[in-house]
């Protein structure tokens, strides 16, 4: 068994077996699975994750075997005889415990509404939700402190049949875990599957939301207000009305959202967009991924937000970035998009654009990258596919002859033995430049710089790739002084 991301995993498809001792001894034979079934051994799924299931009452904890050369110690979250001690200190709980049915037909709502006020009034908690679709009539109205883990993405299911209803609700919260879970909404409407909105408390805080589903909803996926210090991880939204993910930190007031992180999420197909962070600072989004919106990533006046290997695909704008100072995006790849990949508006500053690369655009693609008049941006290996519009400044560097535009102005590398750009002069009608960077296929531009003798008209007579290559004028006594550049083509 090995840890991941604070659970055990195993094989896939591993059997496991439960003892009373770390080797030999006797194993508990009575064990009941997700649906309360008798059971000798529970076997998990094709990822290694392990469901959910109930050991002998007052057991507090067992030895897990896998088939491995040690077995690994599992503690129990609740204790099916109440007379045990140890049961006031076991913080899960199942919300079948507290009614709720998970058919698919049965209202759940006041059954799992009752086991979040219970836990919070505790002081916290985990609640456990097996495997089944809760229908929910109304929103659940979140605790701090208060988890909720479930069966699975695939088989827990949370289903909103109420278009003007949210998800999961929760004001001034913080300290709150939601894993493996699906959120599912009536497909119309304009609830969300999450909504967390600050009043009164500094931040939404300490939030963490990890393979979660939401899908179908009529409004945002997410939305979290004032978000720091939380993570989104593994978080798949599909197919909602609003936004996938939208984390707003108002700039009028003197509190905002920071320090959360995106890590492996995806959006899909949502009416308005993918990701909007509407002035957070000081967070990072890592191997994220947007297909099919209008928008795929949309930074609205954002402090110091890095995209690291992310990617938009079919979105009519890849990233905007719009105002806000220190983004930094690396290895950012947009694919099929329609209109621009990369939107710098709005007088974005400091803004570092490494590694990005435009594949494929669609047939209604108009700039690679916009960067508008009065933004500040650094370019670094830019492959794009379609024209810039570069009317702010822009210092790029590499873009595909070997030269470097700084403020505008290209820069191209002279002198030395592989030099790119310089004057010869000729010397009855001809002269040989030497250097490294002329190819089979280079460009040679020339132009007359200062006229001498009878001016003719210069052209490259030979070439060595490699090596050199000859000017020639079409007047022999020609004895100007002419400028050259290299090209190569793309």
């Amino acid at each position: 068994m090995q840890p991941s991301d604070g659970t055990w995993q195993v094989g896939a498809n591993a059997v496991i077996t439960f003892w009373d001792s770390a080797t030999e001894g006797t194993q508990y034979a009575d064990l009941l699975d997700t649906a309360s079934q008798p059971t000798t051994q529970i076997k998990a799924d094709q990822y290694g994750g392990i469901p959910g299931f109930s050991g002998p009452d007052g057991v507090l904890g067992m030895w897990a075997d896998a088939g491995g050369p040690t077995r690994a110690w599992v503690e129990a979250h609740n204790v099916g005889d109440t007379s045990t001690p140890a049961s006031s200190v076991l913080d899960w709980v199942s919300v079948r415990d507290h009614g709720a049915q998970g058919d698919g037909v049965t209202d759940d709502t006041a059954a799992i509404q009752a086991a979040i006020t219970t836990a919070a009034a505790a002081g916290g908690g985990t609640l456990y939700i097996p495997a089944g679709r809760y229908i929910l009539t109304d929103a659940l109205t979140w605790a701090s402190g208060v988890n909720a883990v479930g069966a699975g993405d695939r088989v827990s299911v949370l289903q909103v049949t109420d278009q003007t209803k949210d998800c999961i609700v929760g004001t001034d919260i913080s300290d709150v875990t939601l894993q493996g879970l699906q959120l599912s909404g009536p497909g119309r409407g304009f609830g969300s599957g999450v909504r967390f909105t600050r009043y009164s408390a500094p931040a939404t805080a300490s939030i963490t939301l990890r393979d979660l589903m939401i899908q179908s909803m009529g409004g945002d996926g997410v939305f979290c207000h004032q978000l720091a210090g939380s993570t989104l991880h593994r978080v798949r939204v599909r197919a909602c009305g609003g936004v996938g993910v939208h984390l707003q930190a108002p700039q009028d007031t003197i509190l905002g959202g920071a320090s959360t992180s995106l890590i492996a999420c995806s959006v899909e197909g949502c009416v308005t967009g993918g990701y909007w962070l509407d002035g957070m600072a000081y967070s990072t989004l890592t191997s994220c991924a947007a297909q099919e919106m209008p928008f795929g990533y949309r930074l609205d006046t954002c402090t110091a937000i890095a995209l690291t290997g992310c990617g938009a695909e079919q979105c009519t704008t890849g990233l905007t970035v719009y105002g806000g100072k220190g983004t930094v995006v690396s290895g950012f790849n947009t694919q099929a998009s329609d209109g621009t990949s990369v939107w710098l508006t709005n007088s974005a500053t400091g803004v570092v654009l490494a590694g990005i690369t435009e594949a494929a655009p669609g047939t209604g693609a108009t700039s690679c990258l916009r960067a508008d008049a009065g933004t500040i941006a650094t370019v670094l290996g830019l492959t794009a596919a379609q024209p810039n519009s570069l009317a702010g400044t822009v210092t790029r560097v590499d873009p595909g002859d070997g030269s470097l535009v700084v403020g505008g102005r290209t820069v191209v590398p002279g002198g030395g033995t592989a030099a790119r750009m310089g004057t010869v002069t000729l010397a009855g009608g001809t002269a040989t430049v030497t250097t490294t960077a002329v190819t089979a296929t280079s460009v040679v531009q020339l132009t007359t710089q200062a006229p001498g003798g009878t001016v003719g008209a210069p052209y490259v007579s030979a070439r060595t790739a490699g090596t050199s290559f000859t000017v020639t004028s079409t007047s022999p006594s020609d004895t100007s002084t002419v400028g050259w550049r290299i090209l190569d083509p793309a």
